[in-house]
C-alpha cells in the first residue's frame, strides 16, 4: 500500500463518524464490491468444516443403515464413542481454522474499507505470519467468556444438589433461579463479544499483542456497544433470512424428490432409500455451508467499518499512514 496515500483513503471513506444507517450502508457496499474475496476467504474455514464433520457424518449414517433396515438390530456402544471421538477432535482443531480465518478476514476488510485491494493469498499470509499470536488471541477471548460463566454455573449448580438434599422436593423452587442464571450469562456472553469483537481488527491493523488487542478493543469499544450490537444485529437478521430462503427451496426439492420416491415405491431400508437419505443430509450441510459463508463475510466487513469507525471516534483523524501490522 501506498503510504502517502493510505490517510487519504482512511479520510475519504471515514472523513466524520458515521451514524448507524452509514455504517450499514458502507459495509453493505463494501460486501457488494468485495463480494468474490470475502467469499473466497471465508471458504476456507466453511470447506475445512466441512471436510472435518463429513467422516462423523458418514460414519454416522454407517452406524444408523442398519437400524433403518433392521428396526429390531440391537443398540451398540462402540459406534457412540467413536461418533464422540471424532466430534471431540472436529471441535479441537476448530480454534485453529478461526484463528487462521478471522485476522485474514480482518485484514481483507479493513484494506477494503480503506480503498485498497488485497489478494485471497496476501490476506491468508498476513494471518499465517503471526498465527501464534491470532490462536492466543482467540484462547484468551474464549476464556474471558467461558471462565467466568463456568464458575458461576458450577457455584449455583453444586448449590443446587447440596439443597435439593436438604429441602427435598421443596428446591424446585430454584427453578426460576436457574433460568435468570441462563439470561444472565447470555446477557454476559453478548456483552463480552461486544466488549472485544473489534480484537481481530486491533491485532491485524495495529499489531498489537493478543492481550494489548483485546484492552484496545475494550477501549475502542466504550460507549458504542449498543450501536455496534444493532449494526451486528441488523446483519445477523439478513443472513438469517437468507439461510431461512436457502431451507425452504431446500424442503421444497426434497419434498418433491419424496414423493416421487414414494410413487417409485422407494421403501424404508432400501439401498436407493440410502442414497436419497445421504444426499439430503449432504445437501442440508452444503446449505449450511454456503449460508455460513454469506455470514462469515458480512460480519467481518460490518466489523472492519466498525473498527475505523471507533477509532476515528476514539483516536481523531489518523496523522500516520493507516497500514496493517502497524506496530508488527
Amino acid at each position: 500500500m501506498n503510504e502517502s496515500a493510505a490517510p487519504a483513503a482512511f479520510a475519504s471513506a471515514h472523513s466524520l463518524p458515521m451514524s448507524f444507517g452509514q455504517l450499514f450502508d458502507r459495509s453493505f457496499r463494501l460486501m457488494h464490491s468485495h463480494l468474490r474475496l470475502f467469499l473466497g476467504i471465508a471458504a476456507v474455514p466453511c470447506g475445512a468444516i466441512f471436510l472435518l464433520l463429513m467422516p462423523v457424518i458418514g460414519f454416522m449414517l454407517l452406524s444408523i443403515a442398519p437400524h433403518i433396515a433392521d428396526q429390531t438390530a440391537p443398540r451398540q456402544v462402540m459406534p457412540i464413542l467413536v461418533l464422540s471421538i471424532l466430534m471431540g477432535i472436529s471441535y479441537l482443531l476448530f480454534p485453529l481454522i478461526y484463528a487462521l480465518y478471522l485476522p485474514a478476514a480482518s485484514y481483507a476488510a479493513t484494506q477494503a474499507d480503506l480503498g485498497v485491494a488485497v489478494t485471497f493469498r496476501e490476506a491468508y499470509s498476513v494471518a499465517w505470519r503471526r498465527f501464534g499470536r491470532h490462536l492466543w488471541l482467540m484462547i484468551l477471548g474464549s476464556l474471558l467468556m467461558i471462565v467466568p460463566v463456568l464458575a458461576c454455573v458450577l457455584i449455583v449448580g453444586s448449590g443446587a444438589i447440596l439443597l435439593r438434599y436438604v429441602m427435598g422436593e421443596t428446591a424446585l423452587v430454584l427453578i426460576p433461579l436457574a433460568v435468570l442464571l441462563y439470561i444472565a450469562a447470555l446477557v454476559y456472553s453478548i456483552l463480552i463479544m461486544l466488549r472485544f469483537s473489534l480484537a481481530y481488527p486491533v491485532c491485524v491493523v495495529e499489531g498489537r499483542p493478543a492481550w494489548a488487542s483485546l484492552k484496545r478493543s475494550a477501549e475502542l469499544t466504550e460507549g458504542a456497544k449498543g450501536r455496534i450490537f444493532l449494526v451486528l444485529l441488523v446483519v445477523y437478521a439478513l443472513t438469517y433470512l437468507v439461510s431461512l430462503a436457502c431451507i425452504a427451496v431446500f424442503g421444497v426439492v426434497g419434498a418433491l424428490v419424496a414423493i416421487l420416491a414414494i410413487l417409485a415405491h422407494v421403501t424404508a431400508g432400501s439401498p436407493a432409500f440410502i442414497v436419497l437419505i445421504a444426499l439430503a443430509v449432504l445437501g442440508y450441510f452444503l446449505i449450511l455451508v454456503v449460508t455460513g459463508l454469506c455470514s462469515y463475510a458480512a460480519f467481518t466487513t460490518a466489523l472492519a467499518v466498525i473498527y475505523h469507525d471507533q477509532r476515528l471516534r476514539k483516536d481523531g483523524p489518523p496523522t500516520a499512514p493507516i497500514q496493517a501490522g502497524e506496530a508488527a
